[in-house]
């Protein structure tokens, strides 16, 4: 399927660079991206409707804090 759409002049250079260095086109790239995005919007609100159900939750400082650095790691894994 093609699909046009506009991206900021500045996103240009770092995603022709994402692309060379992953040795993939830019179509592919951003349709990745896309899916990934996708993906990650649904876990959040699968999330939310989880502790919705549950009620309100407490969750120890120190787990909440390792599910936020386990996040952090993930996303730079991807980078």
């Amino acid at each position: 399927m093609r699909i046009t759409v506009h991206i900021p002049d500045s996103l240009e250079n770092d995603i022709k660079k994402a692309s060379k260095n992953e040795g993939k086109s830019v179509s592919s790239l951003i349709a990745e991206a896309t899916e990934y995005y996708l993906k990650e919007k649904k876990k959040k609100e699968i999330g939310k409707r989880v502790l919705e159900i549950a009620g309100k939750v407490k969750v120890a400082t120190d787990t909440l804090e390792e599910l936020h650095s386990e996040r952090k790691r993930e996303k730079n894994d991807r980078a």
